[in-house]
C-alpha cells in the first residue's frame, strides 16, 4: 500500500547541512502491525513525520495506493492526511475544553460530517476501545489510559488506511502499556488497518509482526515473522 524509495532527508542549520535520512527503501502493506525502532537522533520521527504527510523527503518518492503522493499541492495533501492517515502521538493532544466524544469526532467535522453523524460515529468508536460510559467525560477526568484509547478512537474514526503511533505508550505506566498495544492489535486485527508505531521500546517492538530498525538514518535490519 505505501511504497518509498531512495527517501533521504537533508537539513540546513546556517551554513552546515545535516543528512537525517539516507535513500531508505520500503514497502508496507495493507494490515501489517509494524514498529520502527531507533534511538535518539536516528531519524524515526522525521521518517515518521513523510510517512504522514507532515513533512516531505529532500530526495525519493512516495506513493500511497500507487499514487505519488509527493506530486500533489499542498492542500491535496492535507485532504490525504485527513481521509488516509490516522495519528496517535506520546501526550494525547487531545483538547482540554472538549468533551471524549467531542475530542474524537473532530476530524469528522473538519471534514463537514453533519454533527449528528460525527456524534454516532464518535459514540460507536469510543464503545469499541471500552470507553462508552466516558462519552461526555473531559480530559482531565481521565486517566492516561483513557485518555490515549480516546487519541486511538479519534485517529480510527475516519477510517484511515494508515495509523501512525509515536511513541504511544511512552507516557504511560507499563500495565497500560500492555493494555494500549493489545488495543492496537485488536484494531489492526479487526479492522485491517496498516498500523506503524514508532518506538524506542522493544516490548513495544516485540509485540509487532513486523520489526523495523533506524541507525543513523538508514533501514538497517528488518525482522518479520509470522501471524499468530
Amino acid at each position: 500500500m505505501l511504497e518509498l524509495r531512495g527517501i533521504t532527508r537533508r537539513f540546513r542549520i546556517g551554513p552546515t547541512e545535516r543528512q537525517v535520512l539516507h535513500g531508505i527503501d520500503l514497502d508496507l502493506h495493507g494490515g501489517e502491525l509494524v514498529s520502527i525502532m531507533g534511538g535518539s537522533g536516528s531519524g524515526k520521527t522525521t521518517f515518521m513525520n513523510i510517512l504522514g504527510l507532515l513533512d516531505r523527503p529532500s530526495d525519493g518518492t512516495y506513493r500511497i495506493k500507487g499514487e505519488d503522493v509527493l506530486r500533489a499541492n499542498p492542500d491535496a495533501q492535507s485532504l490525504m492526511r485527513n481521509r488516509m492517515i490516522g495519528f496517535v502521538f506520546q501526550q494525547f493532544f487531545l483538547m482540554p475544553r472538549l468533551s471524549a466524544w467531542r475530542n474524537v469526532a473532530l476530524p469528522l467535522m473538519y471534514r463537514g460530517t453533519p454533527e449528528g453523524e460525527a456524534r454516532r460515529r464518535s459514540e460507536a468508536m469510543l464503545a469499541r476501545v471500552g470507553l462508552a460510559q466516558h462519552l461526555g467525560h473531559m480530559p482531565n477526568m481521565l486517566s492516561g489510559g483513557q485518555k490515549q484509547r480516546v487519541a486511538i478512537a479519534r485517529s480510527l474514526v475516519t477510517e484511515p488506511a494508515l495509523l501512525l503511533a509515536d511513541e504511544p505508550t511512552g507516557a504511560l505506566d507499563p500495565t497500560v502499556s500492555r493494555e494500549i498495544m493489545a488495543l492496537f492489535e485488536e484494531m489492526n486485527r479487526e479492522l485491517g488497518v496498516l498500523v506503524v508505531i514508532i518506538t524506542h521500546d522493544p516490548g513495544v517492538a516485540a509485540r509487532c509482526r513486523r520489526r523495523l530498525t533506524l541507525v543513523q538514518g538508514r533501514l538497517l535490519e528488518e525482522h518479520q515473522v509470522e501471524a499468530a
